[in-house]
């Protein structure tokens, strides 16, 4: 019946798209880590609707992030309120996925 593979293919498709959040996680988390803060605030345009006097939900993200990668956590909570919580979940995603990642290559190599 195609509801049975739909049922078994689901797992392994909720996997892949863990896994590329994942690794896309680990980009922003690690960017503003290894990247100028000049590079990185140069690479974003203006926000369109900070462009038109405006707030958007991301607006301010881009320099929030830069200063949690410099350990400004007060000047990260001034820019965007939830660019701390973003942050910690993005990383958590990416620390889950390694640590899968591993446990994943340590399992075949015994096998």
């Amino acid at each position: 019946m195609p509801g049975d593979d739909f049922r078994q293919q689901l797992p392994q498709a909720l996997q892949i798209v863990w896994m590329i959040t994942g690794l896309i996680s680990g980009l922003i988390v690690i960017a503003p880590l290894v990247l100028s803060s000049g590079f990185l605030l140069d690479l974003f345009p203006v926000c369109a609707a900070r462009a038109a006097g405006r707030s958007c939900i991301l607006c301010g993200m881009t320099t929030a992030f830069v200063q949690i990668a410099s350990g400004d956590f007060t000047g990260a909570q001034v820019s965007n309120r939830g660019a701390l919580a973003l942050y910690s979940t993005l990383a958590l995603n990416f620390a889950g996925l390694a640590a899968y990642t591993i446990w994943r290559v340590k399992r075949h190599a015994i096998t």
